[in-house]
């Protein structure tokens, strides 16, 4: 913890060292919300997986030939009929789509879940991290200001 350096109650040096902290603690809370936000976004995404895997599992345990209504966007389906329920087509990018079986893709997203808990705990341990931070430039204010502003 710094020490307070002026007995001048008057003293503009820690008055500038006061500003500069809380402008550091105004970037810090900047940075926390900005990581509580990547957060979310990578919660949604897990609940995303979780619902395709659900969905996968469902579609394998399907019979072939069977009659089900495929998505085009935004709510709207038609009828097809499924020929097979070993395989799937995952779009690897570019529009370029790969065959693979049911057991491979949920291979696939079982990876992406282990990703995703990865950075979201990355991104845990650094709010952790900037939370410290910001008490202990707070200590460091606190120990600035004058004895009759402290609280």
């Amino acid at each position: 913890m710094a020490e307070h350096k002026c007995k001048d109650p008057n003293c503009k040096h820690d008055e500038k060292e006061i500003e500069q902290k809380y402008v550091m603690l105004q970037m810090i809370d900047a940075q926390m919300k900005e990581l509580e936000k990547e957060i979310e976004n990578i919660e949604q995404r897990a609940m995303d997986i979780s619902s395709l895997k659900m969905s996968l599992k469902s579609f394998a345990g399907a019979k072939s030939n069977s009659k089900s209504l495929s998505p085009l966007g935004l709510g709207i389906y038609t009828e097809s009929e499924v020929k097979s329920t070993k395989d799937v087509f995952v779009n690897v990018g570019a529009g370029v789509m790969v065959k693979k079986t049911t057991a491979e893709a949920g291979e696939m997203l079982d990876k992406q879940m282990l990703q995703i808990d990865s950075v979201a705990l990355q991104l845990t341990q650094n709010i952790t991290n900037l939370a410290t931070r910001a008490q202990q430039i707070e200590k460091e204010i606190q120990a600035l200001m004058p004895a009759d502003k402290n609280v």
